[in-house]
């Protein structure tokens, strides 16, 4: 990839397209626990697969930001501007939306444990169980004007084990104490940055060293394959020893890199199918849009579909159907004016990757 200009990052689009999947994977599954009063074999497995999923959009929320600053710089007005529109304007929307949405159709009160505390977990994504990770991309924002300042490869290895060792940290070794102020409350909840840290600061890493991590991903392609099959099978044996396992557990530092590795690798395969590619291209783009929509369409769904669809058997086509209606909301709403005060879509780029501009030129 020789420049922002001559290149589209496909590989980025596509590990942004199967962490999308991945959350959607873990919210469906969800509901099957639910609906049927419990997992089952498949069910688990499926949620558990899925917990990848958020610590892969913190990924690429950090790959996007760095490898702009470092192709283009940093203008803070603008950063300001554009995360305000982009993120801030959605975050407020949805979950204004969502509050709305449970106080109307199952009567809580949102006020019910005083101001304060509205404030405090409206601040950090508490509307609805998936807003979480818009609280903690805006802490990110908060600390990048800083990080932008680490520009050379050498910084991004010392910064990287800091926030390894930070993240550890908050999720292995914090405990809460006896008695919670505001301070300690924030700490404690799964939307503070400590806990995510090492996966946007891996975005910077690999933002820096994006050229390097391409060369040897794609060389390396039965390493990955081997990699990836390693993580499925040791994610198998966690959960069912221990029990539900965490988005940003101590294991994902090592998990989630290895994914990343694995699906830059494989993505000349991918790319051979233009359905494929177009697919996940498509996904990707609409991502934010689809994560903010979608426990909406789930909700929706669990209102208005008969009990006898929740099966094991119809998980497919309930995942299918709640991936298409995410994708159709979104396409509606981007009929709305004002829509990018709703949901960020990114525009589409009209550009091929490095592997189909080779295929072209060797058959030309």
């Amino acid at each position: 990839m020789k420049s922002a200009k001559k290149s589209y990052l496909f590989e980025i689009q596509t590990i942004r397209a199967v962490g999308c999947l991945l959350v959607l994977l873990v919210h469906v599954s969800a509901t099957y626990y639910y609906q049927q009063n419990g997992y089952n074999d498949l069910t688990f497995f499926l949620n558990q697969i899925g917990r990848f999923g958020t610590p892969l959009f913190a990924v690429i929320s950090g790959f996007l930001l760095f490898y702009q600053v470092r192709k283009k710089g940093f203008d803070f007005k603008r950063f300001l501007s554009s995360r305000t529109v982009k993120i801030g304007a959605p975050f407020v929307f949805w979950s204004v939306f969502y509050l709305l949405l449970m106080f109307v159709f199952e009567g809580k009160n949102p006020l019910s444990d005083g101001e304060k505390i509205f404030t405090v977990n409206f601040l950090l994504g508490n509307s609805y169980v998936h807003l979480y990770f818009m609280s903690i991309v805006f802490q990110f924002y908060l600390l990048f004007p800083l990080l932008q300042f680490f520009r050379s490869k050498k910084s991004w290895i010392f910064l990287l084990i800091a926030a390894l060792g930070l993240n550890l940290y908050a999720v292995q070794y914090y405990t809460s104490p006896e008695e919670m102020n505001t301070v300690n409350y924030i700490m404690d909840q799964r939307a503070f940055l400590l806990n995510w840290i090492f996966f946007f600061v891996l975005g910077g890493f690999l933002a820096y060293n994006w050229e390097s991590i391409q060369y040897y991903a794609k060389r390396l392609k039965l390493v990955s394959i081997v990699g990836v099959i390693m993580v499925v099978l040791f994610t198998m044996y966690e959960y069912q020893n221990k029990g539900s396992v965490s988005s940003n557990r101590a294991w994902n530092f090592l998990n989630v890199p290895i994914i990343i590795f694995a699906i830059i690798g494989l993505y000349d395969y991918v790319s051979k199918s233009k359905l494929l590619t177009n697919t996940l291209n498509m996904i990707g783009q609409f991502s934010m849009g689809i994560y903010l929509v979608h426990m909406f369409v789930i909700y929706v769904f669990v209102r208005t579909v008969p009990e006898s669809i929740w099966t094991t058997m119809n998980f497919p086509f309930v995942f299918l159907a709640i991936l298409a209606g995410s994708v159709a909301m979104v396409k509606i709403i981007q009929l709305l004016p004002w829509n990018h005060l709703i949901i960020t879509v990114p525009k589409p780029k009209n550009t091929k990757s490095t592997t189909q501009r080779l295929q072209e030129k060797a058959a030309s």
